[in-house]
């Protein structure tokens, strides 16, 4: 008769407890490693739009703090910025679904967006380069050289095209080609 009372609470069981059950313990383990945990209460949300004929998606992190962390998951990752507030994250994706719109127009969309998951799985593959294997001076320099001439390239292709969007300077591409990769 006591057991039947030991269980009468079982359902107060929740998939809450057990994800934190579950939290602490990758808590516990990464402690072990050496490293410092700070375990953020959060909510994460997803967001997606059709435009075209490709996926836009996002998710951003509400943390305790009421800080946004914003990244782009298709139709290629990117991590976008951590924002004070959830109007700054709304008018950031408002704004970045706006220019995938007018760039859906182009016929060359599909290009640009292969262009971009290839340059993701390129980082991804030197990342694993430098950490499984001593790689020679010699090697990064070639690299760094190759690096160089896609700029060149994405130089030369700026002053080549006519752009679409005025509302605002794309800051990423004028700081890239202003700084040098040596």
């Amino acid at each position: 008769m006591a057991n039947r009372n030991y269980y009468a609470n079982a359902s107060n069981f929740t998939n809450g407890n057990v994800l934190n059950m579950e939290a602490e313990q990758h808590e516990m383990k990464l402690r072990q490693m050496g490293g410092e945990v700070l375990q953020l209460n959060s909510r994460c949300c997803y967001v997606r739009f059709m435009v075209g004929d490709f996926r836009l998606s996002y998710v951003y992190n509400i943390n305790r703090s009421n800080h946004y962390f914003l990244e782009r998951l298709k139709p290629y990752p990117l991590p976008l910025k951590e924002y004070e507030n959830e109007e700054d994250v709304v008018e950031m994706i408002r704004r970045d679904l706006e220019h995938f719109e007018n760039a859906a127009k182009s016929k060359n969309i599909h290009s640009f967006i292969k262009v971009n998951q290839e340059l993701n799985k390129t980082a991804n593959a030197f990342e694993d380069l430098f950490l499984y294997y001593n790689v020679e001076t010699f090697h990064t320099d070639t690299i760094l050289k190759k690096l160089d001439e896609i700029k060149e390239e994405i130089h030369k292709t700026v002053k080549d095209s006519v752009r679409l969007y005025e509302e605002e300077e794309p800051c990423s591409l004028v700081q890239f080609l202003e700084t040098s990769s040596k």
